[in-house]
């Protein structure tokens, strides 16, 4: 009695959304994030940063090269190369340090700002989905889609909305 109960129940649950109209959307999340004027500002902020980040690894990089060459010498004394060898290591450790402090740095930066930016981004993409009556708007970078038709992407219809906005601000 009980499992004809909820097979019934189950047969009607479905039944309803069979014949009720789902319309889906979808968004590219990224694209959005690279065509966004603030989108574009973020991305320039962040490469900025990264580029600093990278000439400081580049000069660590030189100055281990610079210790290797002369541990190479075959005219050190003992004491020096022992020195040398410290002073290698201390480079070596200080560059794996700061790669590390580097990438975590880079990823907090970008998930704060690309955070704001994605709150901001959310009542564009609700007002796009209720003024075109989508049931659904599924993001394209996460969703693991394959196959969709073009003429459910509002994807340059939300960085038009967002940049319309942002430039109001």
């Amino acid at each position: 009695m009980k499992k004809t109960f909820i097979l019934v129940f189950m047969v009607f649950t479905f039944s309803i959304f069979a014949f009720s109209e789902v319309k889906i959307g979808v968004i590219n999340a990224q694209k959005v994030i690279q065509q966004t004027k603030k989108g574009k500002e973020i991305t320039g902020r962040l490469e900025k940063i990264g580029k600093v980040k990278q000439q400081k690894v580049e000069t660590l990089q030189e100055k281990i090269k610079k210790l290797e060459k002369e541990l190479a010498s075959p005219a050190l004394n003992t004491q020096t190369r022992e020195k040398k060898n410290m002073q290698l290591q201390t480079k070596r450790t200080e560059l794996k340090r700061f790669i590390e402090d580097a990438q975590r740095e880079m990823r907090q930066k970008s998930q704060t700002e690309l955070s704001h930016l994605r709150q901001d981004i959310m009542p564009v993409i609700e007002k796009i989905g209720k003024d075109k009556g989508f049931t659904l708007i599924l993001d394209l970078t996460t969703s693991g889609i394959a196959y969709f038709d073009k003429t459910i992407d509002v994807t340059n219809e939300v960085i038009a909305e967002y940049d319309k906005k942002y430039a109001n601000k």
